[in-house]
């Protein structure tokens, strides 16, 4: 399905009933607005992870400006604020107030964008496996070393300084497998890859500009909504000691941080069995505490 916002179309789809009958009467679920990761890829990142929680709530997948099946508009336009206003009036078109938005690795950048630049929209933020958009490429490279050996280190480090995505290939082959620790991952990630709309225009343009582009953590304390971090203790992509610099910028109050043992960059895939109830968790509490309307 396709919606117009005015000056560009977005892709989204839905997973689970948002009414569902409940003796006599009908109860409406909650609706939690899934971002993807990327940049350049499209919401198959979320969508082949979140399946489970569709038992509890209607879940909203779309594919960013640029992104998937949405429209590419122009370089102009694929910045973080941007996606993060897209993020915005998406949720008002669907009439989805103080949405729950779950933001996926490069998705959790856009999701803490949002919730710091429209801090009255969200009714609660969930960040998992990202670190809002700060990079510790240092921390990462070493990451990888433990987990994959010198020559998975030496492809990150080439990743990392690469301008042009030609090294996008190796670390696809070379890094990719390390994003989990769970058997099957290496078969089913090459499907899962296979599978999407990359779209390698906007990671190079994201990656070019990120030097002169939005930090997100500039807008860290000005959320006020709730917020749920999630992390994997061996994510190499995210590592653990900056994701707990990013949870303490925001609101000790309102701010949650899980880590997970054992889990990577696939936290649904390999804790399952922590990630998705605290994810429900989160999310009855946010509607338990909203006034009926």
């Amino acid at each position: 399905m396709r919606i117009s916002l005015g000056d560009v179309s977005l892709w989204f789809d839905v997973s689970g009933p948002s009414v569902i009958p409940q003796g006599d009467t009908t109860a409406e679920r909650p609706v939690v607005v899934a971002v993807h990761g990327g940049p350049g890829l499209d919401h198959m990142t979320v969508k082949s992870a979140l399946g489970p929680l569709a038992e509890d709530f209607q879940v909203v997948y779309f594919d960013l400006r640029g992104h998937g099946r949405s429209d590419h508009s122009s370089a102009e336009f694929w910045n973080m604020r941007t996606w993060a206003d897209d993020l915005r009036r998406l949720c008002d078109a669907l009439g989805l107030d103080k949405p729950v938005v779950l933001g996926s690795s490069f998705g959790g950048d856009v999701a803490l964008t949002y919730a710091g630049l429209f801090p009255g929209h969200p009714g609660g933020v969930i960040l998992a496996n990202t670190t809002g958009g700060r990079s510790d490429q240092q921390r990462v490279i070493e990451a990888f070393g433990r987990l994959g050996g010198p020559e998975a280190a030496a492809v990150a480090r080439r990743t990392s300084a690469d301008k042009t995505g030609d090294s996008q290939a190796e670390f696809i082959r070379v890094c990719y497998p390390l994003y989990s620790a769970t058997s099957g991952w290496a078969g089913e990630s090459r499907q899962f890859l296979a599978r999407m709309i990359k779209n390698m225009d906007v990671s190079l343009h994201y990656v070019s500009q990120r030097a002169n582009g939005f930090d997100p953590w500039t807008v860290t304390a000005a959320v006020r909504c709730p917020v749920l971090v999630l992390t994997g203790e061996d994510d190499p992509i995210c590592p653990l000691p900056v994701v707990e610099e990013l949870a303490s910028q925001l609101p000790a109050k309102t701010t949650r941080l899980v880590k997970l043992p054992g889990a990577r960059h696939t936290i649904f895939r390999d804790r399952p069995d922590l990630a998705f109830p605290a994810v429900r968790d989160f999310v009855f509490q946010i509607k338990e505490s909203q006034p009926a309307s």
